[in-house]
């Protein structure tokens, strides 16, 4: 058997964007491979035959994602074929899947990043926008190239999207023969959760206009297509609308969120259509689409169902995603309770697709019978790297805290692991701090178990998967969670006997970067640290990130001005002077969800007071580095936080 290692990325295939054909014989979906020589991903469509379960291959261009079907037969695609470099419009094509050549569908003169067809050659679009009429690029240009950047509200970046300042998602409406878009969403409105009802003549989105500094609660519209008019289904400033889908032409579904506390899961609500009435459904404390923590999902996809009058969505449960349904009174039940996780769906009659996680397995397509819970696999596209390659099964626990807690734990042991020998150890600490880790494969946990690694990991308090009162450490910040990993390592290192004590080391990103921040300030037991995206200074992660300056403060609950001991007091830069622990940083230069300063104070620091520490700072990369980064930035960050370890931990 092959070690699996950092390289590995390669060979591994990413699926993604399930969706049946209109007549159910048939599927396309996305399969998606990291390219060494593009340093980039290549992506193509293929066909799975419902029927047979036989998969074949319907494009080979390399761009080609966004699948649709235009009929039974036909299916369009989004692709960069045939765009002039520099081009800022948007090209589809269409292929018949009984053979015969991709032909260009459609172009659109302004760039494009949802479409869906209307009927009669008119489309429902989103596009970025600048609000101010001008060229999307305009404000971030100076005479030539990008050498200046014009900031006049907040946020004023977004990660992975750059510089946003005036830009909005449009709803529009295009018109392909006459090659014109007409406006639907107001200009100062930036347009999330777009959906069209199923007889095309509604459209759905959520949005709030500002020019100054975007609020938290947003309002929910509906745009009737015959009429040209639009009616308010949620008023801005009562809540925050989170995603909206319909339940036919009737019913529209969507959920809400307010704000009390860092965490809050959301109410669900029905609106009806007709007598513009909304109802509040129970409260069922977990917020939709919720999915387990890997690094080896790639591309989107449906996640959401409507059909025979219940909605199916994923609900993340203890360290794994579920299959739910709902019907209109708002009783839910479980479809399929599978451990593991999947990314997107789709639903035709009484059987279902989805793109799973199964075990330690790679994603597939497996196919689900609604009415009995079956499952089976159906695609292969990993089998063969799973079957020549020592992946390493987590050991999964459960365990109290002092206080009567109820953790999950979860352990991989090293490749070739002998009793009695000692073996260092790596603590896994997942973002958030509303995420969830499982039993799925995790490349890096794989890459560091097969280097002869002990790899832990838990759930603490502020995860998803356990309800809003287990999500909700507003205002503890480095309390509560940091207990919880210090008892989770205790008792991990109380199970299992030969992990060197001295030899264990801390490894995170996002919250987990924080963590890792806080740690190395709080104790010196563990040998070294690698923080990436990190936080160590709440002052500039709230007044220098997209989400700092409202979502930051309120897990705080309260702002420099107001309470500044208690922004500094959860500062993890507050303790750097006590750090010993020999700590890495991994930092990408566009990461404007945790942006650089924050590293760099803390490095800084670490440096001012003699502690052994580097920093990787990646070029034109984002807060997505680790998931959706270029291949060889991936394969570098694997690699430095790898020598890091092996430097203070294997030595």
């Amino acid at each position: 058997m092959e070690k699996v290692v950092y390289d590995d990325l390669y060979r591994f295939a990413f699926l993604s964007e399930i969706l049946y054909a209109p007549d159910g014989a048939h599927a396309v979906f996305t399969k998606s491979a990291a390219s060494e020589e593009k340093n980039g991903y290549t992506s193509e469509l293929w066909l799975l035959d419902t029927a047979t379960g036989s998969v074949r291959r319907l494009t080979s261009g390399g761009d080609e994602r966004g699948p649709f079907w235009l009929d039974e037969r036909t299916v369009a695609f989004s692709t960069g074929r045939g765009k002039e470099p520099g081009s800022s419009s948007s090209v589809w094509y269409k292929i018949a899947i009984d053979g015969g050549e991709a032909e260009k569908y459609l172009e659109t003169p302004e760039r494009v990043t949802v479409l869906k067809p209307l009927g009669g050659g008119k489309y429902l679009a989103v596009s970025p926008k600048n609000a101010d009429g001008k060229p999307e690029e305009e404000p971030n240009r100076a005479l030539e190239g990008r050498d200046l950047y014009v900031f006049e509200e907040i946020p004023f970046w977004f990660n992975g999207q750059g510089v946003r300042s005036r830009i909005r998602n449009t709803v529009r409406l295009y018109d392909a023969e006459t090659k014109t878009f007409h406006d639907i969403s107001p200009k100062y409105l930036g347009a999330g959760a777009v959906q069209l009802s199923p007889d095309k003549t509604k459209i759905a989105y959520a949005g709030v206009e500002y020019t100054d500094v975007l609020p938290r609660e947003n309002g929910l519209y509906l745009y009737d297509i015959p009429t040209g008019e639009t009616k308010t289904v949620v008023e801005p400033g009562k809540m925050s609308v989170g995603g909206a889908y319909f339940l036919g032409d009737g019913t529209l579904f969507f959920t809400g969120t307010t704000f009390e506390f860092s965490g809050r899961n959301p109410n669900f609500y029905l609106y009806d259509l007709s007598t513009n009435e909304t109802k509040t459904l129970p409260f069922h404390d977990f917020s939709p689409m919720g999915a387990v923590g890997t690094d080896c999902t790639f591309g989107g996809g449906n996640g959401m169902k409507f059909i025979d009058g219940k909605l199916y969505f994923s609900r993340a449960v203890c360290g794994s995603a579920h299959l739910v349904r709902m019907d209109l009174n708002g009783t839910l039940e479980t479809v399929c309770g599978t451990p593991g996780s999947f990314t997107c769906f789709d639903i035709y009659g009484d059987k279902a697709l989805l793109v799973a996680m199964r075990g330690t397995d790679l994603n597939e397509i497996w196919s689900l019978d609604l009415s009995t819970g079956e499952e089976k696999q159906l695609t292969n596209f990993n089998t063969e790297y799973l079957q020549t390659h020592s992946v390493i099964e987590p050991e999964h626990f459960t365990f109290k805290t002092e206080d009567g807690t109820e953790l999950d734990g979860y352990v991989l042991r090293p490749l070739g692991y002998a009793p009695g020998k000692k073996y260092p150890g790596i603590l896994e600490m997942h973002g958030g701090p509303k995420a969830t880790f499982g039993g799925i494969f995790h490349h890096e946990m794989q890459c560091f178990a097969n280097a002869g690694y002990f790899v832990f990991f838990t759930n603490p308090r502020g995860s998803d998967g356990r309800g809003e009162a287990f999500a909700d450490i507003t205002g503890q910040l480095g309390y509560t969670d940091y207990e919880d990993f210090m008892a989770f390592t205790d008792e991990v290192l109380r199970r299992y006997p030969d992990i060197d004590e001295k030899k264990v080391g801390i490894c995170g990103g996002s919250y987990g970067g924080f963590m890792c921040n806080w740690m190395i300030g709080h104790t010196d037991r563990f040998a070294a640290a690698a923080s990436q995206r990190s936080i160590s200074n709440y002052l500039t992660k709230s007044l220098c990130t997209d989400i700092g300056f409202s979502h930051n403060m309120a897990q705080l609950r309260t702002d420099p001005w107001h309470d500044f001991d208690t922004v500094w007091e959860h500062s993890p830069l507050k303790c750097a002077p006590n750090a010993k622990t020999p700590t890495l940083f991994i930092q990408s230069d566009e990461d404007y969800r945790c942006w650089m300063s924050d590293a760099l104070q803390m490095f800084t620091a670490l440096k001012m007071n003699g502690v052994d520490s580097r920093i990787a700072l990646f070029h034109g990369e984002n807060h997505e580095l680790s998931r959706s980064g270029k291949p060889q930035n991936r394969i570098a960050r694997l690699t430095e936080i790898g020598d890091w370890f092996a430097k203070y931990l294997q030595n």
